[in-house]
């Protein structure tokens, strides 16, 4: 029985992990870090290939309120996308 709550608590703080993105090495590192810093602080976040780019606009323009970014921010987040 003790094993399993473990296995359990391991599974649950596994699946909380916010590098569940494509690696921390980059191109653009700026877009990568707003997005893990601006997207995953609310959610879990998404491979950039988990969504097609017009799915990914879409999903950028409803959450650019709640994300409180800027232009440039967002642009820069788009870019790491792949959506630009």
């Amino acid at each position: 029985m003790k094993y399993f709550v473990l296995l359990l608590l391991l599974i649950a703080f596994t699946g909380c992990s916010k590098q569940t993105v494509q690696s921390i090495n980059t191109k653009f590192p700026h877009g990568q870090k707003l997005y893990l810093s601006k997207c995953g602080g609310c959610h879990r976040l998404y491979d950039r290939g988990e969504f097609k780019p017009e799915q990914w606009d879409t999903i950028m323009v409803s959450m650019r309120s709640k994300g409180n970014t800027f232009i440039p921010e967002r642009t820069r987040v788009k870019i790491f996308i792949g959506i630009v």
